[in-house]
């Protein structure tokens, strides 16, 4: 039960209460609306973020589909799919969420997604390779 609401609360943080970057405006940030390379941000890749109150997280996402979240000591597992041009959603013990994306115009590796919901945006960094899970 416990590492259900954890599950549940990690899954809060992440995409509800995320906020935006500040500082920056809308003519830094690039919308991505390809299948193609929504496919490619999320295959293979490794994903690093702080939450609302700067706690570190670690996304890992195979190209099968297949992810785990890493926050706060546990360890969440996920998948992932593209839909349509401009969408990738992920399921996840605390449910189903569809995000947007946007890469930085100056700063390669650096994106963020926005919750299709509610708007949120988290901003991360992504890297190449994910470990074994």
């Amino acid at each position: 039960m416990k590492s259900a609401i954890t599950a549940f609360w990690a899954g809060a943080l992440l995409s509800l209460a995320a906020m935006p970057s500040l500082g920056q405006s809308s003519a830094d940030w690039v919308d991505i609306k390809s299948a193609t390379e929504l496919q490619a941000l999320y295959s293979n890749k490794t994903f690093k973020g702080k939450d609302w109150m700067d706690r570190p997280w670690v996304g890992h996402y195979r190209s099968d589909g297949q992810g785990i979240l890493l926050f706060e000591g546990g360890r969440y597992p996920r998948t992932w799919q593209v839909t349509g041009n401009d969408q990738v959603c992920v399921k996840a013990l605390t449910g189903p969420a569809c995000y947007r994306f946007q890469r930085h115009r100056t700063k390669p590796g650096v994106f963020r997604n926005i919750n299709v919901a509610n708007d949120n945006m988290v901003e991360f960094t992504v890297e190449d390779g994910v470990p074994q899970f």
